[in-house]
């Protein structure tokens, strides 16, 4: 067995049985997602979210390992022992501005349901739902997706999260990034590495004075943003999110974190290692069903 290189996506060599396939992380779809195992630990999974989607095309997700530690310092590697030397990853290159002026379109299936259900269940006014249209950036692709675009506090573009929702509001399974299409046309190199940043970080040098709220979804941090617009409302786009250098923007400002309920203890966790911020840590949540966020309840009350 080559053990070369200590983490590898799973297969019938590797393990002597027979490939896993799972739900993709970002697409939805079935039996598309392989797992990298770590060969130093007896071929365990490194995280459920760590591996390849098949949909290389229409998905394009690919999450390694070393990129996993990175981004997550508290999910220590197991000490086996063994060197393990990481793979650097190329440089940030952020994604041209112009793409992001291109997609700003209210014609998404999302925009629909929040500009019209949304609006009327909170009573919005049309000054306040343009507002956070355009302090957003939102965007939409030509099927009617919507982009969740990340800029961070120097306005460059890290990337465009694409999610498929239904006229009900609720996602459709679809998710994925605006760098698949770029990289396959050409419009961004092979190697081109997605660096998240928070999303909404772009309004921290607009609004000094605010205080931050931080949740998982970008749904969810518009719908408060309509809901609470003296707060400023940033989202994670994921439970494992908060990663020191995504967070390093928040030193020096006040901070609230809202995890979805079942992921408390996860988000202290991962604070726990993150220093220079001034934060607080939500728990009310906990209460609920799991996966229950702040934009459930508010719009599932009478």
């Amino acid at each position: 067995m080559n053990t070369d290189y200590r983490y590898q996506l799973e297969n019938k060599k590797l393990t002597g049985k027979r490939q896993q396939k799972f739900t993709c992380p970002h697409c939805g779809k079935k039996k598309c997602f392989v797992r990298y195992v770590d060969t130093h630990n007896g071929n365990q999974y490194v995280a459920e979210d760590v591996g390849k989607c098949d949909h290389q095309h229409s998905c394009g997700y690919h999450y390694k390992p070393g990129e996993y530690y990175r981004d997550n310092q508290w999910a220590h590697e197991p000490d086996t022992g063994r060197h393990c030397t990481p793979v650097p990853l190329p440089p940030f290159q952020p994604i041209p501005e112009e793409y992001v002026s291109r997609s700003h379109s209210p014609s998404s299936v999302f925009w629909h349901w929040f500009s019209n259900e949304v609006a009327s269940k909170l009573a919005l006014s049309s000054e306040r739902v343009l507002r956070i249209y355009d302090d957003y950036h939102i965007g939409a692709t030509r099927r009617g997706n919507v982009i969740f675009w990340q800029i961070d506090h120097e306005g460059l573009v890290h990337g465009g999260h694409i999610m498929q929702y239904r006229i009900d509001g609720h996602r459709d399974g679809f998710q994925g990034w605006t760098h698949v299409p770029l990289i396959k046309t050409g419009l961004l190199p092979p190697d081109w590495q997605l660096y998240q940043c928070l999303f909404g970080q772009h309004l921290l040098c607009k609004r000094l004075d605010a205080h931050v709220c931080l949740v998982e979804s970008e749904k969810t941090a518009l719908v408060m943003a309509a809901c609470q617009p003296q707060h400023l409302w940033l989202a994670t786009a994921g439970s494992g999110g908060l990663s020191p250098e995504k967070m390093a923007c928040l030193k020096g400002r006040k901070l609230t974190l809202f995890p979805d309920s079942g992921c408390y203890e996860k988000w202290k966790d991962q604070m726990s290692l993150i220093d220079g911020i001034d934060y607080n840590i939500d728990n009310h949540l906990e209460s609920y069903p799991p996966n229950t966020d702040l934009c459930d309840i508010l719009l599932d009350s009478p």
